[in-house]
């Protein structure tokens, strides 16, 4: 079995609450991050890989967000994470955007 682990982000904690456990596959990890009954803000992790980062609403329902750009710096503060540069500009301004554009 795969070691796992939970990031549990609260509104009142500096850091983030840390939960390992292991399960056979990510299905299984999964459905166990969605059955905690913790915080409202949680990343799930494979070892070193982030998985997924999902909140809880108001009506019990969890959102999964978007995951950063591959490249981007990991840890557990990813949306602080600057966003990867706009690949359609050239950065010369001859393309319309960037500088002198």
């Amino acid at each position: 079995m795969r070691l796992f682990h939970l990031l549990f982000h609260g509104e009142d904690a500096r850091e983030p609450r840390r939960v390992e456990f292991r399960a056979p596959d990510a299905y299984q990890a999964f459905q166990f991050a969605l059955n905690d009954r913790g915080s409202a803000e949680v990343e799930l992790w494979d070892g070193e890989q982030l998985l997924v980062r999902m909140s809880k609403t108001e009506a019990n329902l969890w959102k999964l967000h978007g995951l950063p750009h591959p490249k981007a710096p990991r840890g557990p503060l990813l949306s602080q994470a600057p966003p990867p540069p706009d690949s359609r500009c050239g950065g010369d301004g001859r393309d319309g955007c960037g500088a002198g554009g």
